[in-house]
C-alpha cells in the first residue's frame, strides 16, 4: 500500500518550481585525461548543475526531484557509438523553500578509451519535465598521457580534497583521497580556496633522487600572483600531487592555473595548465590590468593551442568579411591568431556591459547544432549547405520536408518569414545520401535557380 500511494502521488500531485524563478537548466563541464593501461586513456568527465533549478513533486515524506544524466562518446570517422554511461539521480527535500537559493551539484564520469578523435554528447535532463534540458556536444582529440619521458595527467581543480579510507561506494574517491570535482572551474568569494590534483609519470626515468614541482596563478595579463615550489623524492614511478591555493584575496577576473614538474639535472620539464575563474565582489577592480590589449590574455583564447584558434576561426568565415578572412590567412604564430580572434569577437559584441558576448555565444551554440543534426559522412554539420544556412540565419520559421514524392529527389523547403521580408531556401538531396544541397533561395546574395525541380527529378 505504501507503494501504491507513493505512486499516486507522483501521478496526481503537481510539479514545483523554485519559488519565484523560472531558471533554465544549465550544466558546467570539465574533463581530465590520466593514465589508463597500456592500450587505454582514463577520461574523467566532470559536470555539476543547479538543483534548485529541478520541478519537484510532492512525496510522501517531502518533495523529490529527478535529474538524467547521459555522457556518450562517438568515434568521429564513423560515428558509431564507443561507450555511453547514463545515471538518474533523486534529491529529495523536506521544504520547497529550501529552493529559493541555488544548491550546486557536481559529479562524474570515468572512461577507458583508446587514443583517437571523439564526438562527445552531455545531457541533463530533468526527471520530471523533459523540456528542462541542457546538453553540450564537442570534438575531443585523446591522446595517450607520454610514456617514455617526465610527464603530468590534465590538471582537475577541486572544491576540496580530503583523505579517506578506501570506499568503492564513494564516486569521488581516488589514491587515498576523496577528490571532489568544480567543473565551473569558478572560485572567489563563495569557494575562497583552489584544490587541485594531477598525477606524475615516469618518475624513474631519471636517476636524479628528487624533482621539483612548481604551481602557480597568474593574471589575465600573465602577471605571476601565487605561486609554491617544492621537492619531492623519486619513490616510485608515478605520483599523486595534490595542493590547495588561497584564491580569497585575488580580485574578480580570469586566471591561469599552471603546474610544472623540473628535473633540474637532466633539464626536462612538464608543464599543465588550466584557465579558472575568481569572482570577489567586495573586493574594487584591478586597475593594474589593461581594458585594451591585455583583455586577449583574460579571454578564453589565452590557453588555446593554434590548431585550436584555427578551427575557431574556421567555424567563423561565414560571419566574416574577405579582408579579415585574408588578414588570418596571413598571421603566423599563436600570439597573432588569439588576437585576431578576440578583435573579431569583440567588435561583433552588441552589448559590453555583459561578461557575455552573446553573439558569440548564440554563433557557436549554432555550429553545435549544424554539426549534431546536420553532419553527412564525414563533413562536419556546419560544412553542409543546409548547416551554412542554419549558421548564418538561425533556425527556420517552418520546415517543409518531402521525402516520399512521386518522380522526386528527397528535399526541403525552409522559411523565413522576417528575413527580407520573407525568404525560402530549397535544399535537395540529389545523391541519394543525405546530403541536401542548396538548389535555390529566394534570399538576394545567396544562389537563385527558378527551374531547380529539374536537379531532383527522377524522371
Amino acid at each position: 500500500m505504501k507503494k501504491i500511494f507513493y505512486l499516486f502521488l507522483l501521478a496526481v500531485l503537481p510539479c514545483v518550481s523554485p519559488a519565484g524563478t523560472n531558471t533554465p537548466l544549465r550544466m558546467s563541464l570539465d574533463v581530465a585525461r590520466f593514465h589508463g593501461d597500456s592500450a587505454n586513456v582514463y577520461l574523467e568527465v566532470y559536470y555539476g548543475f543547479d538543483v534548485s533549478t529541478l520541478k519537484y513533486a510532492a512525496v510522501e515524506h517531502g518533495y523529490r526531484g529527478d535529474a538524467i544524466v547521459s555522457v556518450t562518446f562517438k568515434q568521429s570517422s564513423t560515428d558509431s557509438i564507443v561507450s555511453h554511461q547514463a545515471l538518474r539521480i533523486p534529491f529529495s527535500i523536506d521544504d520547497t523553500m529550501l529552493l529559493a537559493q541555488s544548491r550546486t551539484y557536481n559529479d562524474i564520469f570515468g572512461f577507458f578509451l583508446k587514443p583517437d578523435i571523439y564526438r562527445v554528447y552531455v545531457v541533463i535532463k530533468d526527471g520530471r519535465d523533459p523540456a528542462l534540458v541542457d546538453s553540450v556536444s564537442f570534438v575531443y582529440d585523446l591522446k595517450l598521457v607520454d610514456r617514455d619521458h617526465l610527464a603530468l595527467s590534465d590538471v582537475e581543480l577541486c572544491t576540496s580534497i580530503v583523505p579517506m579510507e578506501k570506499d568503492s561506494t564513494n564516486r569521488f574517491y581516488k589514491n587515498t583521497m576523496e577528490v571532489k570535482p568544480n567543473p565551473s572551474n569558478l572560485f572567489g568569494a563563495h569557494q575562497p580556496v583552489l584544490f587541485y590534483y594531477l598525477e606524475s609519470y615516469n618518475l624513474l626515468k631519471s636517476k636524479a633522487p628528487h624533482y621539483q614541482l612548481r604551481a602557480s596563478i597568474k593574471n589575465s595579463v600573465g602577471k605571476e600572483v601565487l605561486f609554491t615550489l617544492k621537492s619531492k623524492p623519486r619513490s616510485y614511478d608515478s605520483n599523486v600531487e595534490v595542493g590547495m591555493m588561497k584564491v580569497a584575496a585575488l580580485r574578480t577576473g580570469a586566471y591561469v592555473f599552471s603546474y610544472t614538474i623540473m628535473d633540474s639535472i637532466e633539464n626536462v620539464k612538464y608543464t599543465n595548465v588550466k584557465k579558472f575563474w575568481v569572482y570577489n565582489p567586495s573586493l574594487p577592480p584591478d586597475t593594474l590590468v589593461s581594458a585594451t590589449g591585455s583583455d586577449v590574455m583574460s579571454s578564453e583564447y589565452a590557453t588555446m593551442t593554434e590548431q585550436e584558434l584555427d578551427k575557431e576561426f574556421d567555424q567563423s568565415r561565414y560571419v566574416a568579411s574577405k579582408q579579415e578572412l585574408d588578414h588570418y590567412k596571413s598571421l603566423t604564430g599563436e600570439d597573432a591568431k588569439r588576437r585576431a580572434l578576440f578583435d573579431f569577437w569583440s567588435k561583433r559584441d552588441e552589448d559590453k556591459s555583459t561578461l557575455l558576448n552573446e553573439v558569440k555565444e548564440e554563433h557557436f551554440k549554432r555550429v553545435e547544432y549544424a554539426n549534431i543534426n546536420y553532419r553527412t559522412g564525414k563533413k562536419d554539420g556546419w560544412k553542409t549547405d543546409r548547416g551554412r544556412v542554419y549558421v548564418m540565419y538561425g533556425p527556420p520559421d517552418e520546415v517543409d520536408r518531402h521525402v516520399n514524392e512521386i518522380d522526386t529527389k528527397p528535399y526541403e523547403i525552409w522559411s523565413y518569414h522576417s528575413l527580407q521580408g520573407g525568404v525560402e531556401f530549397i535544399f535537395g538531396d540529389r545523391t541519394g545520401f543525405s546530403d541536401y544541397i542548396l538548389l535555390h533561395s529566394t534570399h538576394r546574395n545567396e544562389l537563385h535557380d527558378d527551374n531547380w525541380q529539374r536537379q531532383i527529378s527522377t524522371q
